[in-house]
């Protein structure tokens, strides 16, 4: 549903370029879809701090086992 959404408004934002810049207010499509873009962006950046947050919840009970990094050259 999501997937479907975006390209709804893809379509409604392409079409409403179309007629703003034959009106010739060209910048606004930018500002739009700019807007739009960092909305996804942030929705993604913050959906992953999330999981990351929730992986990192580890019981510290028990000493972790083996290597704990490696570096590759």
């Amino acid at each position: 549903m999501k997937q479907f959404l975006n390209y709804v408004t893809i379509a409604v934002v392409s079409i409403g370029s179309y007629w703003l810049y034959m009106k010739q207010f060209g910048a606004i499509p930018f500002l739009l879809l700019s807007i739009f873009f960092f909305y996804k962006t942030y929705d993604e950046v913050t959906g992953r701090a999330k999981k990351r947050r929730e992986t990192k919840q580890i019981s510290h009970s028990a000493a972790p086992a083996g290597k704990k990094t490696e570096i590759i050259t």
